[in-house]
């Protein structure tokens, strides 16, 4: 995973639960990087080790870690890295949201090695809004937090229910999003 991930896993640890609860974290992980490179690759398994010690560390499930990680990395670390994206994705969530591969496509351009998401969209009679998630990772705990970050970022109340998941035999995770 690019450098960023693990900045904001350090970032939502050290606002949340302090730089001494960070420092514990990284030893429980076996990660002794001493900062993060924000578009360097670093190995999936890292970052997996320092939510599987935040998991440890703050008693929260690893699920949870996953989830609260991606709420506070919209309006924080992404918001703070990727200003520009952030301007050209929209200008309120369902937007934002539907612009998702457009991000992603401008922030990997120059990045080797970079392997974004894919999603594809329905678009509900009633409003609400089918996000189909395409990845070999299956992060989708990080999906339905980044999607409620989204919600926060532009002040904006989501609900977001996951309907199909890999883990279950889907062949994509599939999030509704409702917008109030």
């Amino acid at each position: 995973m690019k450098g960023v991930i693990n900045k904001g896993i350090q970032e939502l640890v050290e606002s949340q639960f302090g730089s001494e609860a960070w420092s514990e974290i990284k030893i429980r992980a076996g990660c002794d990087e001493p900062f993060f490179a924000t578009s360097e690759d670093y190995p999936d398994e890292m970052s997996l080790s320092l939510v599987q010690a935040a998991s440890e560390v703050s008693g929260l499930a690893v699920e949870d870690v996953l989830v609260e990680f991606g709420k506070y990395w919209v309006p924080n670390t992404g918001a703070k890295s990727y200003p520009a994206f952030y301007k050209m994705a929209g200008t309120d969530a369902r937007r934002f949201l539907l612009n998702m591969n457009r991000i992603h496509d401008q922030v990997t351009h120059n990045l080797a090695n970079a392997t974004p998401p894919r999603f594809t969209y329905e678009e509900l009679d009633d409003g609400r809004l089918l996000m189909h998630y395409h990845t070999e990772r299956n992060l989708c705990p990080v999906l339905r937090g980044l999607i409620l970050g989204v919600g926060i970022y532009f002040n904006e109340d989501l609900t977001v229910n996951e309907t199909a998941c890999t883990a279950d035999g889907a062949p994509h995770c599939t999030m509704e999003v409702s917008f109030s």
